[in-house]
C-alpha cells in the first residue's frame, strides 16, 4: 500500500511539474520536448499529458502539442485562451462556410481591442471580408455590438467614448444616443448585424459566443453576405450560427451534451 502511495504522489507531483512548465513556457510544447525538460519517458509524459486534458488542466492542440488548459489558464492567461478558441473554432466555421458558401468570422476583445481571431473563407474571387487580426468598427460591424451590449455601464460607456461614429455609408449609425439604443436591441434580441452599415454592398449578422456562466466571450458571424434585400433575409442564418456557438463552448470548456 505504500508503495502504490508514494507512486500516485509522484505522478501527481510530475503533473504538476508539467503544468508549471507549460505556464512558464507560454507556448505550446510537444510529448518529447516536455518529456526531456521533465527528465521522464516520452510514454510517462504522454500519460499525464492526456489524464491532464481529461479534466480540463490541458489542451491539445490540432499539432498534438499543448498549452494549459481552461482550469488553469483561460481567466489568467488571455492569450492562451484565445490559441485554444482559435483552434477549436475553426473546424465548426469551416463546415459551416462550406454548407452555406459564405465566410465567417470569429471575433474577440482584448483590452481595448476588438479584432478577428478566426476566419474561414470561401472558394470565391472575392469574400468581403477583412483578413484575421483586423480591428472593427464598434458602431458598424455586428461583432462589436455583441461584444459590447452585455458590457457592465461603466466599462461600456469608455468604449464609447473612443468611438468617432465615422459615417462608412448612408447605414452607419453614427451618434452615441442612436448605438446605445442598437444595443440595448441587441441585447434583447441575441443576436446583431450590419446592415449594409460597414460596407455599401455586404452584410453581416453575428450571435454571442457565451461561457458556461452565460458570459459573452466572442462573437461569431456569417459575413460578407450580398444579394440582401431585407433585414428578415439575415434570420435564416441565426439557428445555425447559435448551434455553432453552443458547439464552440461545448468543445472548448470541455463540457459533454446532454443525453
Amino acid at each position: 500500500m505504500e508503495k502504490k502511495e508514494q507512486g500516485t504522489v509522484q505522478a501527481l507531483e510530475r503533473g504538476l511539474k508539467i503544468l508549471e512548465l507549460l505556464m512558464q513556457e507560454k507556448r505550446p510544447m510537444g510529448v518529447n520536448e516536455i518529456a526531456k525538460c521533465q527528465g521522464i519517458t516520452p510514454s510517462a509524459a504522454y500519460r499525464i499529458l492526456k489524464t491532464l486534458e481529461a479534466t480540463g488542466w490541458s489542451f491539445q492542440m490540432s499539432d498534438d502539442k499543448y498549452i494549459p488548459g481552461e482550469k488553469l489558464s483561460y481567466v489568467t492567461e488571455k492569450n492562451n485562451f484565445h490559441l485554444a478558441l482559435a483552434e477549436v473554432a475553426y473546424p465548426v466555421m469551416q463546415e459551416l462556410t462550406a454548407r452555406e458558401i459564405l465566410p465567417m468570422n470569429l471575433v474577440v476583445r482584448q483590452d481595448r481591442r476588438f479584432f478577428i481571431l478566426q476566419q474561414t473563407r470561401t472558394n470565391r474571387y472575392v469574400d468581403f471580408v477583412a483578413p484575421v487580426g483586423s480591428a472593427l468598427p464598434l458602431h458598424a460591424s455586428a461583432g462589436g455590438k455583441i461584444l459590447l451590449c452585455e458590457l457592465p455601464e461603466v466599462l461600456r460607456a469608455q468604449f464609447l467614448d473612443g468611438i468617432s461614429f465615422e459615417s462608412m455609408t448612408p447605414n452607419t449609425i453614427c451618434t452615441k444616443r442612436s448605438f446605445l439604443e442598437e444595443l440595448d436591441k441587441v441585447r434583447q434580441q441575441g443576436y446583431a448585424l450590419d446592415y449594409f452599415e460597414s460596407l455599401s454592398h455586404t452584410c453581416c449578422v453575428a450571435v454571442p459566443v457565451r461561457s458556461p456562466e452565460g458570459e459573452i466571450y466572442a462573437a461569431l458571424s456569417f459575413s460578407g453576405i450580398t444579394d440582401v434585400t431585407s433585414r428578415e433575409q439575415l434570420a435564416y442564418y441565426l439557428p445555425q450560427l447559435r448551434e455553432a456557438a453552443q458547439t464552440i463552448t461545448r468543445r472548448l470548456f470541455l463540457l459533454r451534451e446532454q443525453v
